[in-house]
């Protein structure tokens, strides 16, 4: 046969056409019969006919349970949604929950790990001489953006891991309300899915800011910053300083809290009056974290 000679599909027989072919590891598989596998499922050139033979069965009776889902909470991000059936222990991760788009129907209990994980990227900011040229500032000067995703492991027979992006376009670091705004909701579905407070988010590509010189003379252990106080994942106002917001001054910030100017390594901010301090390192007045919604201990 010929490298271009058409091939069949050995799921329904179709002849498959000129670009729509997806390879097996024992076959081959059509475009139609490969949109009707599970969105999170990674395994495809490494599958056998029987494999996904087996999958497309799970796929028509996960149907079922699309039509038997009863949405009790629900958590909208940018594009996906976290569908939560507290009645029979069940969860989805999907743009909609309708028998056309069949989203996958998960156990809570199959959930292995869930974590906020923060991807930050940095431009270097620079300036025309006097003969047009771009220069960079000395001490550097970094503008920044981040994404924003959720890695959710789970234990199935089809897929390991149900990855997804809280925000559709790069978050700017002046863009304060909405950074606030992202890990709130990667908070609360964290602790939703799980049942458990959510852990640290994870930054990747290593950065940090650690070590990077920022305006003003700055290092910072985290996102570049504003302020004076250090406050634990969230942007606050009146002089604080955020590990992992954005800061600019004349600090050296290494996620300690201060006071009057001076540096005490794992001192616990006081509360004072009727506020009170979440273990997510936000201040409260009232029974429950503004931010991450646990109840006051």
């Amino acid at each position: 046969m010929g490298l271009f000679d058409k091939k069949n599909c050995d799921i329904c027989g179709e002849k498959i056409g000129l670009l729509g072919n997806r390879k097996l590891d024992d076959g081959n598989l059509c475009k139609n019969c490969a949109s009707k596998l599970s969105p999170w499922f990674e395994e495809r050139r490494h599958s056998t006919v029987e494999d996904i033979k087996r999958q497309l069965e799970y796929r028509e009776k996960n149907k079922n349970a699309v039509r038997s889902f009863s949405i009790t909470r629900e958590f909208s991000a940018d594009r996906y949604h976290v569908f939560i059936d507290d009645n029979k222990g069940l969860f989805a991760v999907a743009f909609n929950m309708s028998e056309q788009d069949n989203p996958d129907i998960v156990p809570l209990s199959a959930i292995t790990s869930c974590r906020l994980d923060i991807d930050e990227q940095r431009v270097e900011e620079e300036y025309k001489d006097q003969d047009g040229e771009s220069r960079s500032y000395v001490p550097p000067r970094y503008n920044y953006s981040y994404d924003y995703k959720i890695k959710l492991g789970v234990n199935t027979p089809w897929f390991d891991d149900m990855d997804f992006k809280l925000n559709t376009f790069s978050v700017k670091d002046h863009e304060r309300a909405k950074m606030m705004n992202y890990e709130q909701l990667a908070n609360q579905i964290i602790i939703a899915l799980t049942g458990a407070p959510a852990p640290a988010p994870v930054y990747s590509n290593g950065m940090m800011n650690q070590g990077y010189q920022q305006q003003g003379g700055m290092m910072n252990q985290g996102y570049p910053q504003q302020g004076g106080m250090i406050n634990q994942g969230y942007p606050q106002q009146g002089g604080m300083m955020n590990q992992g917001y954005p800061q600019q001054g004349n600090m050296m910030n290494q996620g300690y809290q201060q006071q009057g100017g001076m540096m005490n390594q794992n001192t616990p901010q006081q509360a004072s009056g009727d506020t009170w301090v979440c273990a997510c390192g936000a201040t409260n007045t009232g029974a429950f974290c503004e931010y991450c919604g646990s109840p006051k201990p």
